[in-house]
């Protein structure tokens, strides 16, 4: 048997030697670390007052909206990513929509605000907590995601992490906005990318290391 066929035909297998598929555990590594996100989140931050009236505006609710939709979409890639021969397929064209709207409502907010708020707008008044806490936030999701993605066999380790990193820097952005009270895309199309783009590029160098086999 070729080596391409043998990975093809370990990567078709649909349980792990515990007996677990590699989607069921990611489930389990997603939801357990999204537990300790919470938890963390709770104690250190909490949601902001208001928050369900706050959602009434789309622009705020599309500040949550957008980072779990790229997270769950990642998150489908990532899986893919650990079974060689899988193509993207449609989670990998539907992901290029969510950088796609946020890019829209930059320039939407960018045409619509008074010249002279934009860079105020811009650079908020949350950065130095904003960065850190998406990236923070992340990690426990991450580590849940590549114990998961270990039990795969990922050609390109580092793009499978990256993915994972993805999925969870966008599930970490999700919960974060919560708390945020910059609710321009002038700001959250970017710093909220940034913070999840820092997920990501950790989510690569993890992955790099601990998915290759």
């Amino acid at each position: 048997m070729k080596t391409d066929d043998l990975i093809r035909t370990l990567a078709a297998e649909p349980a792990t030697p515990a007996g677990l598929s590699v989607d069921a555990r990611a489930l389990l590594g997603t939801v357990g670390g999204l537990i300790l996100t919470l938890a963390l989140f709770v104690t250190a931050l909490g949601p902001r007052p208001g928050l369900w009236q706050a959602w009434a505006d789309p622009l705020v609710l599309a500040k949550s909206v957008l980072p779990l939709v790229l997270g769950l979409l990642a998150l489908a890639l990532a899986l893919r990513a650990v079974r060689p021969g899988r193509a993207a397929g449609a989670p990998g064209r539907a992901i290029a929509v969510v950088p796609v709207a946020a890019a829209g409502l930059f320039l939407f907010a960018f045409a619509t605000a008074a010249p002279g708020t934009r860079m105020a707008l811009f650079l908020g008044h949350s950065i130095p907590v904003c960065l850190p806490a998406i990236v923070i936030l992340s990690l426990p999701v991450l580590a849940g995601l590549l114990s998961a993605l270990k039990r795969g066999a990922p050609v390109r380790p580092a793009l499978a992490g990256a993915l994972a990193g993805l999925a969870a820097g966008g599930l970490a952005a999700t919960v974060y906005s919560t708390f945020c009270t910059e609710d321009s895309p002038l700001f959250y199309a970017v710093w909220y990318a940034l913070g999840i783009t820092l997920a990501a590029l950790a989510g690569a160098l993890a992955g790099r290391r601990l998915l290759a086999w």
